[in-house]
């Protein structure tokens, strides 16, 4: 697994295993997305990270047509979307969409984490769509 900073440890430990969790606070009883020190709503250091199931929705994507980056030269086009998760209202967590056809893209479409890359320790954390037939 790559160098990750220390914040984000529970996380990247929960993703090998094939969870997903987001940091929760005990006071105010909400999740955020980053994690930091305090809750971003109401400065608790009561916090823990919590899991949460791997299903999203859509809220919303790019779809990237040049790699403005070597370590990104791989197949092209590919889609960067915006996940959130019923389960931890207020999180939006950033990462790839794969299999799914860009005209088959839609706001609140149903996806599902793929853990596969990260728990063979080769790759990262990606979404799909939960409908077979968007691929």
């Amino acid at each position: 697994m790559a160098n990750h900073h220390p914040d984000f440890a529970p996380h990247h430990a929960d993703l090998a295993a094939g969870r997903l969790s987001f940091p929760f606070c005990q006071d105010c009883r909400r999740f955020h997305w980053y994690p930091m020190p305090r809750c971003p709503h109401c400065q608790s250091r009561e916090l823990e990270w919590r899991a949460v199931p791997s299903q999203g929705a859509l809220y919303s994507w790019t779809e990237i047509h040049h790699a403005f980056d070597a370590r990104y030269s791989g197949p092209l086009p590919y889609i960067v979307a915006l996940i959130e998760f019923a389960d931890a209202p207020g999180v939006r967590l950033v990462s790839n969409l794969v299999a799914t056809r860009t005209s088959a893209l839609a706001v609140g479409m149903a996806v599902e984490a793929d853990f596969t890359g990260v728990v063979e320790g080769d790759g990262q954390l990606v979404f799909r769509s939960r409908d077979p037939r968007a691929g």
